[in-house]
């Protein structure tokens, strides 16, 4: 299946699209959460609410990224020459690293950001 170049081209298109939407959304709580502050009460809520699903949709991203990704692992490792496997494991785990801390500092960012 990971063979059918038109499997990995989805896979990989969802993957982008979720990093895109995991970013789209949480730069909306963050224009949101600046707007909240003098709204009616009843305004207010009615943005929380919206603020709640967007955040939820960050987090159905953040699923898709993490699904796609390790299918891309999956055929990064075929693709891959012998001899080029010990640096290019290096540099993912480096990569990884510092998508934790960017996915996991941005979501928990994002859920402070919720009323």
């Amino acid at each position: 299946m990971l063979a059918n170049p038109y499997v990995r081209i989805t896979n990989n298109f969802l993957h982008d699209m979720a990093t895109g939407t995991w970013a789209a959304c949480l730069a909306v709580l963050f224009v949101l959460s600046g707007r909240l502050g003098g709204m009616p009460a009843e305004a207010a809520a009615a943005l929380g609410d919206a603020m709640m699903l967007v955040f939820w949709i960050l987090v159905g991203a953040l699923v898709v990224v993490s699904a796609t990704g390790g299918i891309r692992l999956a055929y990064w490792r075929q693709q891959t020459a012998p001899e080029e496997l010990a640096a290019k494991r290096r540099s993912l785990i480096v990569k990884h690293v510092a998508f934790l801390a960017i996915y996991g500092g941005g979501t928990v960012w994002g859920w402070l950001l919720l009323p």
